[in-house]
């Protein structure tokens, strides 16, 4: 029999869980809102704190609750009766989990570190480039749509769509295969 949380354990377990998830959400949300402001500044200098503002935000409300969340959700399924591969929903907030930590990873944090790059450069003629717009309209979508992952998980979580995944049965199959 696998291992099984004790009420105690399992309720510290998803309060870290929820925190972690709490500060995630709430680090997307700044970062989008951040993002949207830096479009409307009126100096160099809005545009250098304000990205300075999302950097520290990526690096500490972003990274590592993502981790904890992905973690202590692993850590939950696997500990409970919920399993990792049991429920489709489940398997949805993985997967939502780990593309949202990848887009983080492979895009936001790099398109962030541009944006700084091309105020450090051009200043604030840096909102009138191109490049820097488009990069910033990039940003801008996908953490919105980081958002959206992150609030859709939130609603699955509570009503645990989908069904449970069926077993097939060996039997089934290799009497099919041997037909």
């Amino acid at each position: 029999m696998a291992y099984r949380l004790s009420q105690k354990k399992k309720s510290l377990l998803i309060a870290i869980h929820v925190i972690a998830l709490a500060a995630w959400i709430g680090g997307t949300l700044g970062m989008l809102l951040l993002g949207i402001y830096l479009y409307s500044a009126e100096n160099a200098a809005q545009l250098t704190y304000t990205l300075a503002s999302m950097e520290i935000i990526d690096e500490n409300l972003l990274k590592y609750p993502a981790l904890m969340t992905l973690l202590t959700g692993i850590l939950l399924s696997l500990w409970t009766q919920w399993g990792l591969v049991k429920h489709y929903w489940v398997i949805v907030k993985l997967g939502l989990t780990m593309i949202t930590i990848l887009i983080g990873i492979f895009f936001l944090n790099k398109w962030t570190a541009s944006l700084a790059d091309w105020v450090e450069d051009l200043g604030f003629a840096s909102l009138q480039d191109g490049g820097f717009h488009s990069t910033w309209l990039n940003m801008v979508t996908t953490s919105s749509f980081n958002l959206f992952c992150l609030l859709f998980m939130v609603f699955i979580t509570y009503y645990k769509p989908f069904g449970k995944i069926k077993k097939r049965r060996a039997a089934n199959t290799s009497n099919k295969l041997g037909s």
